[in-house]
């Protein structure tokens, strides 16, 4: 009896292992990129990027909740300490829904900074951010057909001289 609890050991880990849960790649932290300045609501403030298109923010849920209106558009700052807790949000810009601007402001609120700034950048620093709902633009593209000019289309990579035939040459 003894022994198969001595073998159950390293099972019982390596179950505890694969269940834990796992941090990923999108919340790492990154080196901050300082990007300028911004005149806001509590004074010119600098301004940081991780140096490609991925969000700074480690946010609780994993898409801000917006309303399910046809358009929607706010603009918000986050005022983000050194150590990369949101210390205030601002809505800079207000949508035509106020529910939801104070809803995605405490989900900012809410949120943390991944960046890494080094000991020389001045903090605090600002987050900028906009959020665009259309609807209308993304039901264009759904109707829009897709040509062989486009990456997308099946045609696009066909080896030259395989088309049809044009100008009347075979």
């Amino acid at each position: 009896m003894t022994r198969s609890l001595i073998f159950l050991a390293p099972l019982a880990l390596l179950v505890g292992a694969c269940s834990s849960p796992q941090t990923s790649q999108k919340a790492q932290p990154v080196p901050a990129q300082r990007a300028g300045t911004f005149a806001t609501l509590w004074g010119d403030l600098p301004t940081y990027t991780t140096g490609y298109k991925a969000n700074p923010l480690v946010l609780n849920s994993p898409r801000l909740l917006t309303p399910a209106a046809d358009y929607y558009r706010g603009e918000f700052d986050l005022l983000v300490e050194r150590d990369g807790t949101v210390r205030d949000v601002a809505i800079r810009q207000a949508s035509d829904f106020p529910e939801a601007d104070q809803a995605i402001a405490a989900q900012f609120q809410a949120a943390r900074s991944r960046l890494v700034l080094a000991p020389s950048d001045p903090a605090p620093y600002v987050i900028r951010y906009t959020l665009v709902r259309n609807t209308e633009l993304v039901q264009a593209r759904i109707d829009t057909p897709l040509y062989a000019s486009s990456r997308d289309h099946p045609d696009f990579y066909r080896p030259m001289g395989t088309g049809a035939p044009y100008w009347g040459k075979p």
